[in-house]
């Protein structure tokens, strides 16, 4: 990985169905203002910076928007370790009131999300969770698991990170939205990090030594590559939901065809369940 993209890297990683080769082949000789005929992250970042209109203001709130939650999550866990009963109910209904705020939010964006998709590939536009009989035809062929990248630390039997290999799983569309983000340099590659590192370095007050990290790798065929995306994102909601589910992510790679879904989970019972 060179960090660079060839025209052929670019049409795999940006192709999803709203132009076509050739006009991505000129949307690349634009971005490629160097004319080396490889697009790098800086040209990438300048382009996207020149375009994003009021998104600008929508991604730097939502950066602002996460220190301010991890805060938040911090407080909550000291009240609910040394507050009095008052002080737990008080906090209790702030919580909720934050997750009903913040998914009307996100529900808006995922109808815009939906609703585009729809209107860029309606033949294909298929929600529905994702299960063994589909995955089966989607994939053409699975991709072994292997330890996430070095930054989370090795794994150590019985502590630490732990990874394991589920049954196929599928991410959203919201990984459109992040790949944005990540191209400006906001938000995708420091946010997940960040929140476990915020979350469990309190060691004191840790209740587990470890979490599970379950990381699962897809190859998707074109043919199929809307009708995936579209399941995809319903997984991700639905176990986004579950209690148990420390956190959900999904990055999309640049070959536009591969995914990978991470998931921290507090015991390896409760993925399994």
């Amino acid at each position: 990985d060179d960090g660079k993209l060839s025209l052929e890297e670019f049409q795999a990683f940006f192709s999803d169905g709203t132009l076509n080769e050739e006009e991505l082949e000129k949307l690349f000789h634009t971005i490629d203002s160097d004319n080396t005929n490889n697009v790098d992250t800086k040209e990438l970042c300048d382009y996207f910076a020149d375009h994003m209109g009021d998104y600008e203001d929508v991604l730097a709130s939502l950066e602002t928007l996460n220190l301010s939650i991890l805060k938040a999550m911090d407080y909550t866990k000291r009240v609910y370790e040394s507050g009095s009963n008052v002080d737990q109910f008080v906090t209790r209904f702030l919580l909720k009131e934050t997750a009903n705020q913040t998914q009307s939010l996100l529900s808006s964006v995922e109808s815009a999300v939906d609703a585009i998709d729809e209107q860029t590939n309606p033949a294909r536009h298929c929600p529905g969770k994702a299960g063994h009989a589909l995955m089966d035809t989607w994939y053409d062929s699975p991709v072994p698991s292997y330890s996430p990248t070095s930054r989370m630390g090795p794994r150590e039997h019985g502590k630490g990170f732990q990874t394991g290999s589920p049954d196929t799983k599928a991410e959203g569309l919201e990984g459109q939205i992040n790949r944005l983000a990540e191209l400006i340099g906001r938000l995708e590659d420091k946010t997940l990090w960040f929140d476990l590192h915020q979350r469990l370095s309190d060691s004191e007050s840790t209740a587990c030594t470890y979490l599970l990290l379950v990381r699962d790798e897809m190859t998707v065929s074109h043919k199929h590559l809307g009708e995936f995306c579209s399941s995809l994102k319903q997984y991700l909601k639905s176990v986004a939901g579950e209690r148990d589910c420390f956190h959900v992510t999904a990055v999309k790679l640049p070959d536009g065809v591969t995914f990978i879904v991470y998931e921290f989970w507090e015991t390896e019972e409760d993925w399994k369940r």
